[in-house]
């Protein structure tokens, strides 16, 4: 589509959200990563040394590091149209088909320091962590992953949907869940990197139990598929 015709067509339509609405809840704030962090290791060397790991230590992840993690779905910069300020495009620092960012955020965690046990929805605009009802015990976390034993000593999941109207507005066709997928497979090899980076170990899985997942977040999956997570803990 042409701007001009996304421009006719938000007039008449006007597209759905970018994120999730946070609803009653406030954001609980999280520490404003450092640069040292992100650049704790040069961009070859975290592709060099990058490795899916299923083994993670006892102590806690540090909430600074999780903060960082999830900059991964943080909105760099907004592009709004001046008339119809919901047209505008989202940049991340992973691509996205027409820039729709189709994916959501959502943090399970299991163990990390400064944060109650639970889960939690991840507000890029705000940069912080919406607490949802939803709360599992170590044998429930590894059913809904498939019954991977090794999922059950994380210190968090990012548990990652994909709201299929942001694409199908802009691209009303059967190829728009192709995008959807790729759109996750980005996101997720960014969190990789910089898990790597952190001196974290991670690994991606999308062996999940989706009916378990969709009751802990609270999704409707006629909306929002579930289509994977990022399992991170410390290192043994």
């Amino acid at each position: 589509m042409t701007a001009k015709t996304l421009l006719e067509k938000a007039k008449a339509s006007p597209p759905p959200s970018p994120v999730r609405p946070s609803g009653e809840y406030d954001a609980i704030a999280l520490p404003e990563p450092s640069p040292e962090q992100v650049n704790a290791i040069g961009l070859g060397d975290a592709l060099s040394k990058r490795r899916s790991v299923r083994e993670f230590g006892e102590e806690p992840m540090r909430l600074l590091d999780l903060s960082t993690l999830l900059t991964a779905a943080r909105p760099t910069r907004p592009e709004t149209h001046p008339d119809i300020p919901t047209t505008g495009n989202i940049f991340k620092t992973s691509p996205s088909g027409g820039a729709r960012h189709p994916t959501e955020v959502y943090v399970y965690a299991r163990n990390v320091e400064g944060l109650e046990q639970g889960i939690y929805h991840y507000d890029g605009f705000r940069h912080g962590l919406t607490p949802l009802d939803g709360k599992i015990d170590d044998d429930e976390l590894v059913a809904l992953a498939g019954d991977q034993q090794w999922t059950g000593n994380a210190g968090a999941l990012l548990i990652y949907t994909s709201v299929i109207e942001r694409n199908q507005w802009k691209y009303p066709v059967s190829r728009t869940y192709r995008v959807l997928l790729m759109d996750v497979g980005h996101l997720s090899q960014t969190v990789y990197l910089l898990a790597t980076a952190l001196g974290l170990n991670v690994t991606f899985t999308a062996a999940l139990r989706d009916e378990l997942v969709e009751d802990l977040l609270g999704c409707d999956p006629a909306n929002e598929l579930v289509l994977g997570m990022s399992v991170l803990g410390t290192r043994v």
